[in-house]
């Protein structure tokens, strides 16, 4: 669903939210504080669950994997202020802006993997590695279908009909298209919106072989495959897309009104801020 605002209309939306007095990104300078959480070193089984019934290939088999050291993930998503930001600052192709309204605390839309990579590159970081992404989506909460456990909620998550593809509400989910984000409880870890929004962009190629071969201690991704990959469904997904395990293989230039994403770094960068 590709959207058919030009940039400027995202470029406008966004510059009333940066109105708030955001300073410009001076070369050399740190970039914004992006709300970052610390993510504990530690381990866990990826791939899915032996009690979900909903299992594809792709996402076995199960293996351990294991963190030695602490990294961080932003609590959100990236929004469309945090983005414009990075446009304003960097001259990067400001996306379109979606077939719904949106505010600055929403999280941005129709950006590819390339662009995310080069926001998070820009704010001093990268995109998480799938490993990384599900480590933190799990949240040291083990064998479990979703984040919070093993019946869907949208109590918890913003997501689509119970038959693809189309917005739903229902419950604390309001909305229809994107939310803003933190609008649901955070996991354990403090990280919001895990589990649908938007799809969010992570490092490394889908290749099916790749799991059953990953080095067991912090597994950076299959340097080559068929795809890029996105996590954790959408507002415009069914439930099932919401698992935990599910992976979505994507085009590297792809660009769609419910992919976004959010950026991870050593554990180290905090003290360089």
């Amino acid at each position: 669903m590709r959207g058919t605002v030009s940039p400027l209309a995202f470029l406008a939306v966004a510059a009333a939210m940066a109105a708030v007095g955001w300073p410009a990104h001076a070369a050399g300078q740190a970039p914004p504080d992006l709300g970052w959480v610390r993510i504990p070193a530690g381990s866990f089984e990826m791939g899915c669950v032996e009690s979900d019934p909903d299992c594809l290939d792709m996402e076995r088999p199960r293996h351990p994997v294991r963190f030695p050291v602490p990294f961080e993930m932003m609590a959100t998503e990236v929004t469309v202020a945090q983005y414009f930001r990075f446009v304003r600052d960097t001259g990067h192709r400001a996306p379109a802006a979606p077939g719904f309204a949106q505010t600055g605390d929403h999280p941005v839309v129709l950006v590819s993997w390339d662009d995310a990579a080069a926001f998070c590159t820009w704010a001093g970081a990268r995109l998480p590695t799938e490993a990384q992404w599900e480590y933190a989506a799990r949240a040291g909460r083990p064998g479990l279908i979703y984040g919070w456990g093993d019946a869907i909620s949208r109590d918890r998550a913003n997501y689509g009909a119970e038959q693809c593809c189309a917005g739903a509400v229902g419950g604390a989910d309001a909305w229809m298209n994107t939310a803003p984000v933190a609008s649901f409880p955070p996991n354990d870890f403090g990280l919001f919106d895990m589990a649908g929004n938007v799809w969010e962009w992570v490092d490394g190629w889908l290749d099916d072989d790749y799991y059953a071969t990953s080095p067991l201690v912090d597994p950076p991704g299959a340097a080559d495959g068929y795809a890029r990959i996105a996590r954790g469904g959408s507002w415009l997904n069914f439930p099932a897309a919401l698992r935990t395990s599910v992976r979505l293989p994507f085009a590297q230039t792809g660009q769609t009104s419910n992919v976004g994403f959010r950026c991870a770094r050593s554990a180290g960068a905090a003290a360089a801020d």
